[in-house]
């Protein structure tokens, strides 16, 4: 039994291991091209975004591979009948199973751990060693054709930028209620840095501007003409975006301890937690996933009995999209108690171990007798 229990092991660890790095490093990448696209990054930059990025992603990757684990390993036992001798030789699913499962409630552990403290300290390290990376570059702040609200108290626009040539620029700017109250626009302009006072200076050339009514700065019938110049400077603080990230946190970025503080705190104050009782169980639900998909991994795996690859993958897949999928939907509706978001969230779950249990018990009335018959029968 040792001897079955070992090769099950090596066989799940070597597929589990394989898949968690190429499945992490198409995220990592996708993320840094995503985060600085083609921002120039030295070599010691670069390493930090892909250590601090790391623990977000295997908290992604992790269950979809120990997925495709299970599905790719009993697929290739079932293909080449090894489940059915080994279940002919009297030991039952449960035991050829075992070893499989409790990677998967290892893994469950190690997610968890990942979700309640390192990935939202990381993603909040990650958040703010952005904008240290655009204090040394600052005009790299500056992205064409997306809406900046970086700057506090300003919305800023860029149609074009060439280096440091802007062209088709809209600037905004808000009151404390994040209203507009006045824009600027021009034609072209240029961006400098002022280091010594962290400023990014706007050298605009032909501006027409127009203001907002204070008391009613929503009615555009009441928005009038306002300042017209060739050239016209603007002046953006730079400190104040670095001191907002890091004194500014998401719920996100909250640790387990500090989603339940959040949570107790917002009811004394008669308020209900939505966001917050809807991340502290996606972060509970994303750690369980890892026994509930090793639990419907196995069970497809021995009924597709494929050995290519391929076929794994594209299971494991199409069942952690529906997962996620699952949980993008609750989030989507997490002011709205009366839907439900936590139990949405546990819904995938739940499900995946009811099939997957269903399954192996279906299986596991199948008599030895029965087994040898149809492996002497495949053999002619």
């Amino acid at each position: 039994m040792k001897i079955l229990h070992k090769y099950i092991l090596r066989q799940t660890l070597v597929t589990l291991i394989m898949t968690v790095a190429v499945l992490t490093f198409v995220l990592l990448f996708i993320g840094a091209l995503r985060q600085f696209g083609d921002r120039n990054l030295s070599l010691g930059t670069f390493g930090q975004f892909l250590l601090l990025a790391l623990p977000n992603m295997l908290s992604f990757t992790l269950p979809t591979a120990i997925l495709a684990a299970a599905l790719l390993v009993f697929g290739r036992l079932s293909a080449d009948h090894e489940i059915t001798a080994i279940r002919a030789s009297g030991i039952g699913l449960g035991q050829i199973t075992a070893p499989v499962i409790l990677v998967g409630v290892a893994l469950a552990g190690l997610c968890f751990y990942i979700n309640a403290t390192l990935a939202p300290i990381c993603k909040y390290q990650l958040r703010t060693l952005f904008f240290r990376t655009v204090m040394e570059r600052p005009s790299d702040l500056i992205e064409e054709g997306r809406y900046m609200k970086d700057f506090p108290g300003y919305v800023l626009f860029v149609g074009r930028k060439t280096g440091s040539s802007l062209a088709d620029v809209v600037i905004y700017t808000l009151d404390d209620k994040g209203n507009v109250i006045s824009s600027l626009r021009a034609k072209r302009g240029t961006v400098s840095v002022k280091r010594d006072a962290d400023k990014l200076l706007l050298d605009l050339e032909d501006v027409r501007g127009d203001l907002r009514d204070q008391s009613d700065p929503t009615n555009f019938r009441k928005i009038r003409a306002g300042t017209t110049a060739q050239r016209y400077p603007v002046e953006l603080d730079l400190g104040r975006i670095l001191r907002k990230a890091r004194s500014s946190k998401r719920i996100s970025d909250f640790t387990l301890p500090e989603l339940v503080d959040e949570i107790r705190n917002l009811q004394a104050r008669g308020i209900y937690p939505a966001a917050a009782l809807v991340e502290a169980h996606a972060r509970a639900s994303m750690a369980t996933a890892c026994v509930a998909f090793t639990l419907i991994g196995i069970p497809l795996g021995m009924k597709t009995s494929r050995r290519e690859t391929s076929i794994g993958i594209a299971l494991s897949l199409g069942l952690a999209f529906m997962f996620y999928f699952v949980m993008i939907t609750a989030n989507a509706v997490k002011d709205r108690p009366s839907l439900f978001p936590e139990a949405i969230l546990w819904t995938p779950n739940l499900i995946f171990e009811f099939v997957g249990r269903s399954e192996e018990h279906t299986s596991e009335l199948q008599s030895p007798c029965n087994l040898v018959c149809r492996l002497l029968l495949e053999k002619k």
